[in-house]
């Protein structure tokens, strides 16, 4: 797949298109090369490497629109795709088709959030896992399991305009969890667009220690608290605020920042951007799936809402313009930060009066998409503060708030950062910890 040409195979789908009659069309077509390394009860299990190529057409004929992608990409198959999804339209409704940019663009690469060294990192991986591992056995762990994810992806666009780009990111991720014994276990994750900003011993280190810290947890009482979330945790509820923002969920009635653009959604000083390109991040590129230049959005400032993120059809709706925000489907954010603040750990942990730190979470689900109601389960390292100090580990709790009451409770961001992409968050978000009051902990079980 590394000798596919993207720029021919895109020429070959808009050809197509244009043969048939489509009044407009994009290809936007994908390289990637991954590996992978996989590590159990502390030794390499699985080594893997996956190069994958895929072409997406999006075709418009009087007003009626489809979309699709392909992973056979033979020349005599993509133009037999291309025809399958222009008669696919003949049987759909007229949309609220908006034509793409009449004047061509011409896109290059960023640099941003990209390593060469990346491209070919195979033979280090083991020794990356080596040094996780060993790093949560000297900090209190007894077992490791996590995988190494590291590679390139390369994306390439022919709108039937004439706009016409490519980019490319690399990215490696470890995630690790450790146990010090069946039910006590703590997590690490270290996530860099470049090789020299990977953490795997600090990673590792966490979750060791986490592992060690919750051999005696026990469960809290039910009730409102202080609560500390670590970028990990906090990656995964701003991401959500993220999506709230696209103008696809607020048209479909499905976002808590529905009606309220210009008002006060969080707490003074809290802040939310995308940002289609950046150095550092681990995603986005230079031009959106509409062939439109991705840029900064400020989504938040100083906890007001500032705006919604768009692609054309949502923009011409809303007579604003597109946010070079355009997926296929929906207008969404490609790297998500949040604005730091000027606290250190300890500081904020010495803020708490009776509060709780959480480290990690997942199965984070909505009760209501349209008031923000979530929940979250907490895992692995959470620990109960009393006048400022640790004073015990927890486990078995469950978090429930809705966002906006969340986001305006906030007191304290940290001056430290981190990038986070992992299981529970998609879009790669830069985050700090984060101190809010008054989030309703339950236990999660009886």
């Amino acid at each position: 797949m590394t000798g596919v040409d993207l720029h021919e195979l895109n020429e070959g789908a808009v050809a197509a298109a244009k043969r048939l009659g489509a009044d407009d069309a994009v290809a936007l077509s994908t390289r990637s090369a991954d590996s992978m390394i996989r590590f159990a009860n502390n030794s390499v299990s699985v080594v893997n490497r996956v190069e994958e190529a895929e072409l997406s057409v999006y075709v418009a004929k009087d007003r009626r629109r489809a979309i699709a992608s392909t992973s056979n990409l033979d020349r005599t198959a993509v133009r037999k795709f291309v025809a399958d999804l222009f008669a696919s339209m003949k049987g759909l409704p007229e949309s609220e088709y908006v034509p793409l940019p009449a004047k061509a663009a011409k896109y290059t690469p960023s640099r941003h959030g990209y390593d060469k060294k990346l491209e070919d990192v195979d033979d280090e991986l083991p020794g990356l896992a080596k040094l996780a591992i060993e790093a949560s056995l000297s900090a209190g762990g007894k077992r490791s399991a996590g995988v190494i994810n590291a590679g390139k992806g390369t994306v390439a666009i022919l709108t039937s305009n004439g706009t016409t780009g490519l980019d490319s990111r690399t990215a490696i991720t470890l995630n690790i969890r450790s146990f010090a014994d069946e039910e006590a276990s703590g997590h690490g994750l270290s996530c860099s667009s470049t090789l020299a900003g990977f953490g795997p011993e600090e990673a590792g280190r966490r979750a060791g220690e986490g592992a060690k810290k919750m051999q005696e947890a026990t469960e809290p009482e039910a009730g409102k608290y202080q609560v500390l979330l670590s970028p990990t945790v906090a990656s995964n509820i701003v991401e959500t605020v993220a999506g709230a923002a696209s103008a696809f969920s607020v048209d479909a009635g499905t976002s808590y920042l529905a009606e309220k653009l210009g008002k006060q959604v969080a707490a003074p000083g809290f802040s939310l951007t995308d940002l289609g390109v950046v150095k550092g991040g681990l995603g986005g590129r230079v031009f959106d799936d509409e062939g439109v230049r991705t840029r900064s959005n400020k989504i938040i400032e100083d906890g007001v809402l500032q705006g919604y993120l768009h692609n054309l059809t949502t923009a011409k709706k809303w007579k604003t313009q597109s946010t070079g925000s355009a997926g296929f489907v929906q207008p969404h954010a490609w790297n998500i930060e949040v604005g730091e603040g000027d606290s250190d750990y300890d500081e904020m942990v010495k803020e708490m009066k009776r509060g709780i730190i959480l480290t990690s979470n997942w199965y984070t689900r909505f009760n209501n998409y349209r008031t923000g109601e979530f929940s979250t389960v907490p895992r692995d390292g959470a620990y109960l503060v009393e006048g400022g100090k640790v004073a015990k580990s927890l486990k078995g709790m469950r978090a429930g708030d809705d966002l906006q009451r969340l986001f305006s409770s906030v007191t304290l961001l940290s001056k430290e950062r981190e990038w986070i992409q992992w299981w529970e968050v998609d879009t790669p978000t830069l985050c700090p910890w984060i101190l809010a009051e008054g989030v309703n902990i339950t236990r999660a079980y009886g």
